[in-house]
């Protein structure tokens, strides 16, 4: 829907009445979040061709929770049918779900041999 909206309202080219301002107005995620979910959406219906970046997208969270926690926002491409399982997995996993792909991956980059990296000296550091 996105995707469509986007477009739509690109095509008017009505100054300061844009897609930034119509996201901003009414939804609570940034244009960046809308442009990347639209061009998701475009790609996985060959409406637009992937980049040809291999990274991933992580962003810092929206805030604190009543407990003091974060969120932590993780999207990365896979197949519908990779999607199904993983739906259906962290369905039958619940609020386990969680501590687990934090564990897994913070183990994961514990074992990783690029010390040499910024991000994995830092890493080592507080770990």
């Amino acid at each position: 829907m996105l995707y469509q909206l986007r477009a739509k309202i690109k095509a008017q080219g009505k100054a300061g009445e844009g897609f930034g301002q119509w996201v901003e107005a009414h939804l609570d995620i940034t244009r960046r979040t809308a442009d990347r979910w639209a061009d998701e959406y475009a790609v996985s219906h060959g409406l637009k061709k992937p980049k040809k970046s291999t990274s991933r997208h992580l962003t810092k969270g929206g805030g604190k929770t009543v407990d003091g926690k974060v969120t932590i926002q993780l999207s990365f491409v896979v197949t519908e049918a990779e999607q199904e399982q993983f739906i259906e997995a962290m369905q039958i996993l619940g609020p386990d779900a969680e501590k687990l792909i934090f564990d897994t991956v913070v183990k994961a980059a514990k074992k990783r041999p690029n010390a040499s990296s910024n991000h994995a000296r830092s890493f080592a550091a507080r770990a």
